[in-house]
């Protein structure tokens, strides 16, 4: 699977591509691959949900990613090693153009809401503490802190980030300022697996329902509703 979307990525830079429609052909080719037609991500190839994150945010760790500030450990990163030997292909303006295409996603609530064996009211307190500052109280993230979204991700990823945060797997590289911030909160402030899952299962019930569609929450909302008698 590595080497074949390596690959497929070099044969698709090696064609000529109209700039509006690099990033639809990326994802589609490349890394809907891994995570899914709609950024859904895949639990079995341990891949998150990538659907509707800030262009911003995909840009920097794609950039992270293609300067060996993420993906540097292959053992203990499997997975951002192989997204570092796809991202070192890719052109400034071909990582912009998957970037935009991404964040055009609807976002993909988890479908599990729960982690067993987390204290959700004590992750809510270690939330309002530690992480409420950077990605505001309902984890929606802030593009001046350099700050993701949290909602939209799967529990067992944002639990996996911050094992690789605390174990210096990732955000320890030089130059990787944000994450570096990421790194000081987890080795000073989580102390071990389970303060993580306390925290991850309270930003869980931050997400919105989960439904058929990304857009039917929103339409349902300003739908006019129907005239009694009609």
């Amino acid at each position: 699977m590595r080497l074949q979307s390596v690959f497929l990525l070099l044969a698709l830079l090696a064609q000529p591509v109209i700039a509006d429609e690099q990033g639809t052909i990326l994802f589609k080719n490349v890394c809907a691959n891994c995570h899914g037609e709609k950024g859904e991500g895949k639990i079995e190839v341990k891949s998150p949900s990538i659907a509707n994150e800030p262009a911003w945010y995909v840009k920097t760790q794609l950039q992270n990613f293609h300067d060996g500030k993420r993906g540097f450990n292959t053992a203990a990163d499997p997975q951002g090693a192989l997204m570092a030997s796809i991202a070192k292909v890719l052109t400034s303006e071909q990582i912009e153009a998957v970037a935009k295409h991404v964040e055009s996603l609807a976002l993909v609530p988890p479908k599990e809401r729960e982690i067993a064996g987390a204290d959700v009211q004590r992750g809510q307190q270690l939330f309002y503490e530690r992480c409420m500052e950077c990605h505001r109280y309902n984890a929606s993230g802030e593009m001046l802190f350099g700050s993701p979204p949290l909602v939209g991700r799967q529990g067992w990823y944002l639990v996996a980030q911050l094992k690789k945060f605390k174990g210096l797997h990732r955000g320890s590289m030089k130059g990787d300022e944000k994450g570096a911030k990421m790194v000081n909160m987890a080795t000073l402030f989580i102390e071990d697996e389970q303060m993580m899952k306390n925290v991850v299962g309270y930003i869980l019930t931050l997400n919105p329902p989960v439904e058929e569609s990304g857009q039917k929450v929103a339409d349902e909302l300003f739908q006019p509703k129907a005239e009694a008698g009609k």
